[in-house]
């Protein structure tokens, strides 16, 4: 585990205002280096409309009070984004880890539109996702196919995640940093 502690990973977990890129919005990110060391960073976007699905919108409340206090542009968000990771990795791109990361880059390819850039030049075009691992491990038997979706995971890999803090980018983003170090000691 000890190369993985100077290797330039961090786990990413967004809250948006619904799943589809082209018409949602990020709201919260949370970045979280694999390094329990390293400080992790919240950044919350106020984008320029905001388009809700149901559950995103009750999701909302969670974290809602903060995000009026402390949200943000997103061109300023993107700067909050890089001058972290610059800070935290040097001039390496950090690798984004996550659950069902695809979703995530996915809206992070927006959030840099919106913040007038083609991308996160610090975070890199490669990701790790726990999902294809976790899918992986089931369709060998390792594990059961009920461990392959988040909470699956968490539970079957005993990570606890208070109510408080589930669906909400820096309490899914620590407990998807914990479930990555499972699973490489599991693999």
């Amino acid at each position: 585990m000890k190369n993985l502690d100077s290797a330039p990973l961090v786990v990413v977990d967004l809250e948006t205002s619904g799943v589809n890129p082209f018409r949602h919005d990020v709201l919260a990110l949370a970045l979280v280096p694999l390094n329990s060391e390293l400080r992790p960073h919240v950044v919350f976007v106020k984008p320029p409309e905001i388009r809700w699905t149901e559950y995103a919108r009750a999701n909302f409340a969670k974290f809602a009070a903060e995000w009026e206090r402390n949200a943000v542009a997103p061109v300023e968000a993107c700067a909050s984004i890089e001058s972290y990771l610059r800070n935290t990795f040097g001039d390496q791109p950090a690798t984004p880890i996550g659950h069902n990361i695809g979703f995530d880059v996915a809206f992070l390819r927006k959030l840099a539109f919106l913040g007038n850039r083609d991308e996160l030049p610090s975070l890199s075009h490669r990701a790790i996702d726990t999902h294809t691992l976790l899918y992986v491990l089931a369709a060998s038997g390792r594990i059961p196919s009920s461990a392959v979706s988040s909470t699956g995971a968490f539970e079957h890999f005993g990570i606890t995640v208070s109510e408080s803090v589930r669906h909400t980018a820096l309490g899914d983003a620590v407990a998807t940093r914990e479930l990555f170090l499972r699973l490489v000691e599991f693999l």
